[in-house]
């Protein structure tokens, strides 16, 4: 596959300029190339830890071995050679390079998200592209290294040449390889469906009995025996299409603006800092080694929706820390105007205890809290009540139906005095602090399970200790479109709610400045069914 437009790709002028010792032509070189690397070390080592001090040590050695490179117009070829090297040392020898400073552990024993996490959030991928992405997590670490370049390829970012001289193999041997991972990709692509699959196949019960919820090689090997002798899976797969058609095109996963920063701070910015050896120079190191770890806890946060702002901010201040001591430059940089919108805050409420009412909340400051904005035409609820425990949650618009479910799948239904006990469990929920943050909630069914959305379905699934789980299943609580009703805004996509359509399933659907979407994502909070 060919890449695409060529413009994107850094020209040869500007290759031999940067060769030369142009700091302005290394500066562009870095950044353009930047992101194909992140992309490529943060697929091929699944989001680790080190990702980002693979890429800054990778774009260091880029940078020294410039003037070596003869012939220019090979520079991308020679660029993935040497991030695959970078790669391979890492998980030859299992450690940080950057610093010798231990990264200080932030101690919440949260759940990090890995790359697959990154790519679902940052390019709001759905559908089969998100399954493509979720198949990824089922290969062996040392398959990744091919998965990234040829992910790379598909997309349109590497030629197959240059895949080929990446991996220092020849053309066929190469095409070997890629296809062995891509049918691994195509079994784990079947896997996710038949495990997300609602109903599951009760013949798969008995092979996930053993199961801890995670993704792996050897997993995969054993639901793939089921999945290919299993008439009812292999149907479920029937539609997917070539991940080659779902990839081409797709955009690269954003490189974090502080990794930017630093990145430049330590390839640009310490070349030219070169000349200034002395107190200048330690103190660079210093400081850029600071900025390294900050950036790496800057990313754990910026992980989060309500933190990506802030997480932001204090990664930019770092690298400029860093790029600032490395060139020694007075002049002004750009300000960066961070502006955290105040919410009001949710206020205790209880539950009426007849299904039919609710209390009105009120309201009362609590923390600030950022979101992603939405759209002008939306109306956004500021108000927001507090909740704990066991509710129903009766639709505004249809007073006689409740959110519950059916086979896993939200649906909006009727429960009433006279309804079966599995009907009223099935619309009783428990509202916990939520998986992604305490501020807003979690729901849990009779069973254990969580309300969450998938592909922007609303569905019921076990906890599978994943940060993406964790964030598809946390809602904020707005206030509704009647007094004493509530919204629940999603907490990894804002500005989307959990409503019904006018066929009563639950989806999470975007915002709409219209009565009748109000209604429908509005819900009265009232005494538990069961």
């Amino acid at each position: 596959m060919r890449s695409r437009d060529t413009r994107e790709r850094p020209d040869v002028a500007i290759v031999a300029a940067a060769r030369d010792g142009d700091r302005q032509a290394a500066e562009q070189l870095v950044r353009d190339c930047l992101p194909l690397v992140y992309n490529i070390v943060g697929r091929a080592l699944r989001g680790h830890g080190d990702v980002d001090d693979v890429v800054q040590e990778t774009m260091v050695r880029v940078l020294d071995g410039l003037p070596g490179l003869e012939r220019p117009e090979r520079f991308r070829s020679w660029l993935v050679a040497i991030t695959v090297r970078q790669i391979r040392d890492r998980w030859r020898t299992g450690r940080a390079w950057l610093t010798s400073e231990p990264l200080e552990d932030t101690g919440d024993g949260e759940a990090q998200p890995d790359f697959a996490d990154l790519a679902i959030l940052r390019l709001a991928l759905s559908g089969q592209r998100r399954e493509v992405v979720e198949a990824t997590r089922w290969l062996e670490d040392e398959e990744r290294e091919v998965l990234a370049l040829w992910w790379m390829e598909s997309a349109g970012e590497l030629t197959r040449g240059e895949l080929s001289a990446a991996c220092g193999l020849p053309p066929g041997h190469a095409a070997v390889r890629v296809q062995r991972v891509k049918e691994r990709l195509e079994t784990a692509r079947g896997v996710v469906r038949a495990v997300t699959a609602s109903p599951r196949c009760p013949d798969l019960a008995p092979v996930l009995a053993s199961w801890d919820g995670r993704p792996s090689g050897l997993w995969r090997k054993r639901l793939a025996r089921h999945v290919r002798d299993c008439p009812a899976c292999l149907r479920s797969s029937s539609d997917l299409i070539p991940a080659e058609g779902l990839l081409a095109g797709l955009a690269l996963v954003p490189v974090p603006l502080g990794l930017a920063g630093l990145v430049l701070a330590r390839t640009v910015g310490a070349g030219s800092a070169g000349a200034g050896a002395g107190a200048g120079t330690r103190t660079a190191a210093r400081t850029a080694a600071r900025a390294s770890r900050t950036a790496r806890t800057a990313g754990r946060l910026a992980a989060k929706p309500v933190t990506a702002v802030a997480a932001t901010a204090v990664t930019l201040a770092a690298a400029s820390g860093a790029w600032y001591a490395a060139t020694g430059s007075h002049e002004p940089g750009p300000r960066h105007a961070v502006a955290a919108a105040q919410s009001p805050g949710p206020s205790s409420v209880r539950p009426s205890p007849h299904p039919s009412a609710a209390r009105t909340p009120t309201s009362t400051p609590t923390q600030t809290r950022t979101h992603v904005p939405v759209p002008k035409a939306a109306s956004v609820p500021t108000a927001a009540p507090r909740i704990a425990g066991r509710h129903a949650l009766r639709s505004v618009d249809r007073p006689g139906d409740y959110v519950s479910q059916s086979d896993r799948l939200g649906v909006l239904g009727p429960v009433g005095a006279t309804s079966s006990e599995a009907t009223r469990q099935a619309a009783t929920f428990t509202f916990v602090p939520g998986l992604a943050d305490p501020h807003c909630y979690s729901l849990k069914d009779a069973a254990g399970r969580y309300v969450r959305h998938y592909a922007f379905r609303i569905r019921l699934d076990t906890y599978d200790t994943s940060a993406l789980f964790q964030k598809d299943a946390t809602f904020c609580p707005r206030a509704g479109a009647t007094p004493g009703s509530v919204s629940l805004e999603s907490y990894n996509y804002p500005g989307r709610y959990l409503r019904h359509r006018d066929n009563l399933q639950l989806w999470l659907d975007p915002a709409q400045d219209t009565a009748a979407y109000r209604a429908g994502r509005s819900f009265v909070l009232t005494a538990p069914w069961s």
